[in-house]
């Protein structure tokens, strides 16, 4: 009895230290799941310059973190993929942390004849150290033209500019167009304007309605504007002119015909104004003497 006491105790000693010096196991990193995988819905008929896109979902614990740095960079070119785009987001759901990377890639391999081709395998890591592989995917690229063209570029057809529309008539209307409306403002400037810059815009009647716009509206201001009106006709008839010689007036420059009644009225005004007393509404008489001047000055410049 003793002796197999004594061997068990010899065989717990030395067993202690193998017990003691044992490491711990490590802590299994947290799983990452994927919740699912998209690829382009075509597999067959893609040619140069095709955009295909796919996606992948996974779902890791809430405090972990994606490995940004682990990630493929923008740009990259593999056998004729390049990857254009890749949008990563994440999104709290049930205590886990889901994460969604959309892969954009865009194809510039150029072949001859169908050939077979595949989006790269994508492999996403975390912090945890949890990692998940999107598989590639296959796909079929369609044949594109051989380069040898040269028998076809002889017969290529010249490209012409098109023909242009005729404008000659209609810049001929519009310059006609043009020429009227100066020809007409000119017109109208000469037979309004008030300057005196050329001597045809300087005449005794112009120069008279230009002193009749500068009278107060007083009695004074009514006898200077019969006596400025009396001063033109004398100038224009060659000596002083009464009302009895408006006729002769009219005869002797036919221009102011069309407004004989007009000046046999002025003149009934004038003697009353100036020698009878009797004094019409001032401003009323100012007003009749600058319409009649304007009048004149128009019959003067021959318009």
């Amino acid at each position: 009895m003793k002796q197999i006491f004594l061997a068990w105790l010899v065989a717990s000693l030395v067993a202690m230290p193998a017990w003691a010096d044992a490491p711990e196991s490590p802590t299994p990193p947290t799983a990452a799941t994927i919740l699912g995988v998209h690829n382009p819905a075509l597999y067959a008929g893609i040619q140069l310059g095709d955009v295909l896109q796919r996606s992948l979902q996974v779902s890791v614990a809430a405090q972990d973190q994606l490995n940004d740095s682990n990630l493929p960079l923008k740009g990259l070119q593999r056998n004729g993929i390049e990857l254009r785009q890749l949008q990563v987001s994440s999104a709290e759901k049930d205590g886990k942390k889901v994460y969604t990377l959309v892969f954009e890639y865009q194809v510039f391999a150029n072949s001859g004849k169908p050939v077979q081709l595949q989006l790269p395998a994508e492999h996403v890591t975390f912090n945890s150290g949890a990692s998940v592989e999107l598989p590639a995917w296959r796909f079929w690229l369609m044949a594109q033209l051989p380069d040898r063209l040269h028998p076809a570029k002889p017969t290529v057809i010249a490209q012409y500019q098109p023909s242009l529309l005729e404008t000659q008539t209609t810049q001929r209307w519009l310059g006609l167009s043009a020429l009227l409306a100066l020809l007409g403002g000119l017109v109208l400037l000469y037979r309004n304007a008030d300057w005196t810059w050329l001597p045809i815009m300087n005449g005794h009647f112009a120069h008279a309605y230009r002193r009749l716009k500068q009278l107060p509206a007083t009695p004074e201001g009514q006898k200077q504007a019969a006596l400025l009106m009396q001063h033109a006709f004398n100038q224009h008839y060659g000596q002083q002119m009464l009302g009895s010689q408006v006729g002769a007036f009219v005869q002797q420059q036919p221009v102011f015909q069309s407004l004989e009644p007009q000046i046999q009225a002025f003149f009934a005004q004038a003697n009353a104004v100036l020698y009878g007393g009797q004094l019409a509404a001032t401003a009323e008489y100012l007003q009749q003497c600058k319409t009649l001047a304007h009048a004149l000055r128009a019959c003067e410049r021959r318009v």
